[in-house]
């Protein structure tokens, strides 16, 4: 991890408190904790990831670079992580190949350890690249 960008790891999708100084982005139906300045919803996604003509960026980019800009001008409470209760798929993955995500965010590693399965969604610490 690059000194100095927000952590970013994925999490079991469920609905459970939000830890202090933690971000959440859930999927776009997904339940998530109401009334919390740092939760965020992706928006539903109706193209391919790959469509150009509607989203020029990943939705999940998007999220993490508005999310930064209220931290920033003081609009959310401080966080200096973010967990994502979303399930690891390509289109979630190539956010982190957005320059500016890139920048700001670090992804830590997916969990493929036993000892923690009992929570889908763990991660473990080893370097995952996109």
């Amino acid at each position: 991890m690059v000194l100095g960008n927000i952590p970013v790891g994925f999490a079991a999708p469920e609905l459970r408190a939000v830890p202090p100084a933690t971000a959440v982005i859930v999927a776009a139906g997904a339940l998530a904790p109401r009334n919390h300045p740092l939760v965020r919803r992706l928006a539903p996604s109706r193209h391919g990831m790959a469509c150009s003509c509607c989203r020029p960026r990943a939705a999940l980019a998007e999220v993490l670079h508005r999310l930064f800009v209220e931290r920033a001008r003081g609009v959310v409470p401080w966080f200096d992580r973010v967990e994502l209760r979303l399930v690891p798929d390509a289109e979630t993955l190539a956010a982190f190949a957005d320059p500016l995500v890139a920048a700001r965010f670090s992804l830590e590693p997916l969990r493929t350890d036993r000892k923690h399965a009992s929570a889908p969604g763990d991660l473990h610490r080893e370097h995952f690249s996109v």
